[in-house]
C-alpha cells in the first residue's frame, strides 16, 4: 500500500465509492451531481496543495482504493481538516488506519500543523467506530449543523493535536 498524488485514471473508481450509497448515504454530500468528468475536475485541482492535500490510496499495483485528505489547511491557525474514503472492496484491510497514519505524519512531521479535525455524521456508525477504534479524541457534537436535502444533521467533531501526536502513533499501532 502507499499514498501517491491522484490521476485522472483514478476518476471511474472515485465515481464507484460516490456512488455507492451504502458509502455516501451516512457522509456530508449529495451524490446526485457525481460524475466522472466531476471527479477528473477534482483530480486536477488537488494539483494546488496550498489549501488541500489530497492523496490517492493505492495498492502494490498502484490500483486506486480510496482517497485521504488534508482540507481546509488553515496556515494561520496551524490546523486541517482530515477526511477518508474508501472503496467498499477495500474496507476491512487495515487500508484506513494505514492512510491515517501516513496523513497524520505528513500534517505534524511535514506541515507542521497544530492540529488535525475531522467530523462524522452521528449515524454514521461504521466511521465513529473506526474513529474511536483508532484513539481519537472526540470533541463535542453540534446539533443540526448540517443539511442534505431537506434533513438536518448532528456531527461529531474529533481531534488531535501536535503534542498527541507521538503518544497516539504508538497506541494506533497496536490495533
Amino acid at each position: 500500500m502507499k499514498l501517491r498524488p491522484l490521476e485522472l485514471k483514478d476518476a471511474p473508481l472515485m465515481v464507484e465509492w460516490m456512488q455507492d450509497s451504502d458509502i455516501y448515504s451516512k457522509m456530508a454530500y449529495d451524490a446526485k451531481d457525481i460524475s466522472v468528468l466531476n471527479a477528473e475536475k477534482f483530480i486536477e485541482a488537488s494539483k494546488d496543495r496550498n489549501e488541500n492535500v489530497h492523496l490517492a490510496i493505492a495498492s502494490e499495483n498502484d490500483e486506486y482504493l480510496g482517497t485521504v485528505s488534508l482540507k481546509n489547511i488553515d496556515q494561520k491557525n496551524s490546523n486541517a481538516e482530515f477526511a477518508i474514503a474508501i472503496r467498499k472492496c477495500a474496507m476491512g484491510q487495515g487500508i484506513s488506519k494505514y492512510a491515517m497514519i501516513e496523513i497524520l505524519r505528513v500534517a505534524f512531521e511535514e506541515l507542521l500543523l497544530n492540529k488535525v479535525y475531522l467530523y462524522v455524521r452521528v449515524d454514521n456508525e461504521r466511521a465513529i467506530r473506526f474513529y474511536e477504534k483508532c484513539h481519537l479524541r472526540e470533541e463535542g457534537v453540534f446539533k443540526k449543523h448540517l443539511k442534505i436535502g431537506d434533513e438536518y444533521y448532528d456531527l461529531k467533531w474529533y481531534g488531535m493535536l501536535r503534542s498527541e501526536y507521538t503518544k497516539w502513533l504508538e497506541s494506533v499501532k497496536e490495533i
